[in-house]
C-alpha cells in the first residue's frame, strides 16, 4: 500500500484528528458537572426578568426537571465559563450566532477571561430565548433531546474549524510545493536547501533567495511576496477554504493585500489561489482588476500540468527566472 500523502488525504487525516481531539475534551461533559457541582441556591423569578416563558417554566415543573439542567442562570456562567456551551448547545445556537448576540463566547467556553454581570445577563437572556422555543415548538422535549442538541452543536463548530483548517492545510501544501518546485531547478541562492527528499514545512525559512536578485517571502499578508532590491515584483494569496458561502469573504480578506500591493508598486503581479470560485466571485474578481490571474489550489495540488501552468505563469512569465 502506497503512503497515504495527497492533498485528499491530508485533508482527511486532520479531519480525523480534529474529531478525536474533541471527544478526547469531553467539554460537554465537563460542563454538565459543573452544572451538578453549583450547589448556591438560584433565583429564577421574575422569570421574565431571564426571558423564560412561562409555558416552558411551566412545562419544565411539570416533567420535574431540574430547571439549572434547563435554563441558563448568569451566576452559574460567571462560576463556570464552560457552562455556556451547555446552555448553547440546548438552545442549538452556533457559536458563530451566540457571537453575534452576545459578543465573543467562544474564548469563554475555552476558560478564558471574565464574564462580567451585564455580558452574563445577556448571555442567559438569548440562551433561554431560544431554549424556550424549542421546548414550546417540540412535540415532547426531553433533557435527552437536550444532550443530544448539544452534540450536534459540537459538531456544526468542529465542521466550521475543520472548514479553518483546511485553509491551513492547503496553504502549507502550497509553499511546500513552490519550494520543492525552486529546488529542483536549482533557482535557491541561499540558504541552502535538501534536493534529494521532500521538505519538512516547518523548517522552511521565511525567507529565501533566488536567482536574479530576488527575495521570496513568506508571510501572512500577503502569504508570499516576491522582492527585487527593494521593488515588490509579485504577490500570492492563498485561500484554502471550501465552504461556497465564504468565497466573497475569502477574497475580500486577499483584496486587502493586492490593494497595499498595487499602491506599493504598480507593476506588482497579484495572483490569487482559491479552493471554490462562485460566479459572484469570478465576477467581483473581473471588475476589481487587482488580480493578474487566479488558479484552482486542489488543481494545483493534485494535477501536475495545472500545477507547471502555475509555476511557469508565476517564475517564467511574471520574475523571469
Amino acid at each position: 500500500m502506497e503512503p497515504l500523502n495527497s492533498y485528499e488525504d491530508e485533508l482527511r487525516k486532520t479531519k480525523s484528528l480534529l474529531i478525536v481531539a474533541a471527544l478526547q475534551l469531553r467539554r460537554d461533559a465537563k460542563a454538565v458537572q459543573a452544572i451538578e457541582g453549583f450547589s448556591e441556591e438560584l433565583k429564577w423569578k421574575p422569570l421574565s426578568n431571564l426571558m423564560i416563558s412561562d409555558l416552558a417554566w411551566r412545562y419544565v415543573q411539570k416533567e420535574k426537571f431540574n430547571p439549572k439542567f434547563v435554563f441558563c442562570h448568569p451566576q452559574i456562567l460567571q462560576t463556570h465559563l464552560i457552562t455556556s456551551l451547555y446552555y448553547r448547545g440546548l438552545s442549538a445556537l452556533s457559536i458563530k450566532a451566540a457571537n453575534a448576540y452576545c459578543g465573543t463566547v467562544d474564548s469563554l467556553e475555552k476558560g478564558k477571561g471574565k464574564l462580567k454581570d451585564e455580558k452574563a445577563l445577556l448571555m442567559a437572556r438569548v440562551y433561554n430565548t431560544f431554549t424556550c422555543s424549542v421546548i414550546e415548538n417540540s412535540e415532547k422535549w426531553t433533557l435527552d433531546n437536550g444532550r443530544r442538541a448539544i452534540i450536534a452543536t459540537l459538531g456544526i463548530t468542529l465542521d466550521g474549524t475543520n472548514r479553518n483548517k483546511i485553509g491551513t492545510v492547503a496553504e502549507t501544501r502550497v509553499r511546500t510545493l513552490i519550494v520543492e518546485w525552486l529546488v529542483e531547478k536549482k533557482l535557491i541562492v541561499s540558504p541552502e536547501l535538501p534536493q534529494d527528499k521532500t521538505l519538512d514545512y516547518e523548517k522552511i525559512p521565511k525567507v529565501l533567495n533566488l536567482k536574479k536578485d530576488i527575495t521570496m517571502k513568506f508571510h501572512s499578508e500577503p502569504d508570499v511576496s516576491f522582492h527585487r532590491k527593494g521593488q515588490l515584483l509579485a504577490v500570492i494569496e492563498i485561500k484554502g477554504g471550501t465552504d461556497p458561502a465564504g468565497a466573497l469573504e475569502r477574497y475580500g480578506a486577499g483584496t486587502k493585500s493586492f490593494q497595499n500591493a498595487v499602491n506599493e508598486s504598480s507593476h506588482c503581479k497579484n495572483f490569487y489561489l482559491g479552493a471554490v470560485f462562485t460566479p459572484e466571485l469570478e465576477r467581483r474578481i473581473k471588475e476589481d482588476r487587482l488580480v493578474e490571474k487566479t488558479f484552482n489550489i486542489i488543481d494545483i495540488l493534485t494535477e501536475p500540468t495545472k500545477r507547471e501552468e502555475f509555476f511557469d505563469e508565476v517564475f517564467n512569465h511574471t520574475l523571469r527566472l
